[in-house]
């Protein structure tokens, strides 16, 4: 699941390199219509391949979009060999998805119950968690209800169509590329996004299910896509242009826990062999250490705790949470723990969970967090 920051770069990767990438196109001397038509496909690939949560891309974005683009273009790539095995755009292809009959008729029944279509979509195709949800849709205080509505659709749909259930993902997987392709056709040119105001806060845009249906659409397509462009600019703003907003404070609040071995030497061999591994950690190197660190995970006590460190280092909230939960209460890396655990569920969105994880450490006079905790609760 993620927290919508994935979503939010999509935007922001159309308008970075969509001048370059037609430059590209052209010294190709591909099709203009093509090249943007394939700049969107591109695009959508490299969403899909990033948002994956086993061995998610994470390299270079516009040498992924010109190496997936070449391929829509010609059906093959001649760049291959210029990447490190396993590291090559092309080991992230989409996944081509040809709908038969039946497949088709369940995609026209979800495009028919627009309500459901738009909550599956956000959930199942962008991955989004519920609360982040509840928040786009202007019901942050239903996040439950919200969970419920999307179990809900998403069993009507599995049993109210024969198959339902195996059609599902490449049905809602189809959906959410058509409505990428529609949405990402509406953006801008660069030159108007350079020129364009600031996007508007959260209050100024209204999602809520009750108000959809003002949008001026003919069908349910261009609806959410209408829909997902307004989520498109809340989660820029909240990810990018927000300073103050309590998903960027964990960002202030966070620094690593230091190396234990900085104050109390190793001394025993398997300390040594850990804290050799957290050089790359005290340097910063938090994808080095990180993977150093993953074989360690069950060997040494404070493995989980830095191995949860490093992944909210690397802006992945939710890995580092389920590192963190495995520290047991009676670890003395424990307190710790909780305090990055309440950093972390603030970078995910979830405000409430992350003022009642707060709530607790600052009312322990005894957690070595509890300060820190006071400050944050007093900008929430």
């Amino acid at each position: 699941m993620q927290n919508g920051r994935l979503l939010a770069e999509l935007r922001k990767h159309y308008a970075a390199h969509l001048s370059d990438y037609l430059q590209w196109a052209a010294e190709q001397e591909y099709p203009l219509a093509e090249a943007r038509l394939n700049y969107r496909r591109a695009l959508i690939a490299w969403y899909e391949a990033s948002k994956r949560s086993d061995d998610p891309y994470t390299g270079d974005v516009f040498t992924y979009l010109t190496t997936i683009a070449e391929r829509y273009f010609t059906g093959q790539s001649v760049r291959t060999g210029e990447f490190p095995l396993g590291e090559s755009p092309l080991d992230y292809l989409p996944k081509t998805i040809k709908l038969d009959e039946p497949g088709r008729e369940l995609l026209k029944l979800l495009n028919e119950r627009s309500d459901c279509r738009e909550l599956l979509l956000l959930a199942d195709y962008h991955e989004l968690e519920p609360h982040v949800i509840a928040r786009v849709l202007d019901r942050e205080d239903e996040a439950e209800e919200v969970a419920a509505d999307i179990a809900s659709c998403r069993r009507a749909l599995e049993t109210d169509f024969s198959g339902g259930t195996l059609l599902y993902t490449p049905v809602i997987t189809v959906a959410g590329r058509q409505d990428l392709m529609e949405t990402l056709g509406r953006e801008p040119a660069p030159a108007e996004e350079v020129t364009a105001p600031a996007p508007p806060p959260p209050q100024a845009v209204k999602l809520s299910p009750r108000q959809r249906w003002k949008l001026n659409a003919p069908t349910p397509g261009i609806v959410l896509a209408g829909l997902l462009t307004g989520i498109l600019l809340w989660l820029a703003y909240d990810t990018f242009y927000a300073q103050a907003s309590p998903e960027g404070l964990y960002a202030t609040y966070f620094t690593p826990y230091p190396n234990h071995f900085a104050t109390t030497p190793p001394t025993t061999a398997e300390e040594r062999d850990l804290n050799q591994i957290l050089t790359y950690y005290d340097r910063g190197d938090y994808r080095t250490a990180y993977e150093e660190l993953l074989p360690t995970a069950d060997a040494y006590p404070a493995a989980p705790l830095y191995l949860g460190v490093s992944a909210l280092a690397l802006d992945d909230p939710a890995r580092a949470r389920q590192w963190l939960a495995r520290l047991p209460v009676d670890s003395p890396f424990h307190d710790a723990a909780r305090w990055y655990d309440a950093l972390a569920v603030l970078a995910l969105g979830n405000r409430p969970q992350a003022r009642t994880q707060l709530k607790r450490i600052a009312d322990d006079p005894s957690h070595p967090y509890r300060q820190r905790a006071v400050e944050l609760l007093g900008e929430l």
